[in-house]
């Protein structure tokens, strides 16, 4: 099994320019930019198992931040690798087109469709992966009432 992807959003001004970022870093705090912030709004400095959610706090961030600033402050995704690699700004369509992606190729449980975690049940027969105890149980109910 390999580890559960996560994405860090963190408040940025990136170095020389100074350019005003709320970044989404795949991979964790590990890798994002140096430039964070110190969080200041809900949601920022933290980890997210789901993109689409990352997503979401980003804009909550931005609009919070404009507030504040008469910067223009965009919204980035990447990875630095454990690197410094400041992330090109995106356009709303683009990042939403980007986080369904990612979403998507995300394991999801065979029962509810959530997400999957670092732990999790696993049928080897069939492959099939599940969340819990719970809906692992449920599934296969299901599917021996479906066959009888």
């Amino acid at each position: 099994m390999s580890a559960k992807p996560v994405w860090f959003v963190s408040r940025q001004i990136y170095w020389p320019d100074g350019e005003h970022v709320v970044e989404i870093a795949s991979g964790g705090r590990d890798y994002s930019n140096p430039d964070m912030l110190v969080p200041k709004f809900d949601g920022e400095g933290e980890e997210y198992s789901d993109p689409i959610e990352a997503l979401n706090v980003a804009f909550k961030i931005q609009d919070q931040w404009l507030r504040e600033e008469s910067e223009e402050i965009g919204i980035a995704h990447g990875c630095t690798g454990g690197m410094t690699m400041p992330f090109t700004p995106q356009d709303v369509n683009s990042l939403k087109e980007w986080a369904k992606e990612e979403y998507e190729k995300l394991e999801k449980c065979e029962n509810c469709g959530e997400i999957l975690e670092e732990k999790y049940y696993y049928n080897f027969e069939r492959d099939e992966k599940f969340c819990g105890e719970y809906c692992a149980e449920k599934y296969l109910a299901v599917e021996m009432e479906e066959e009888q």
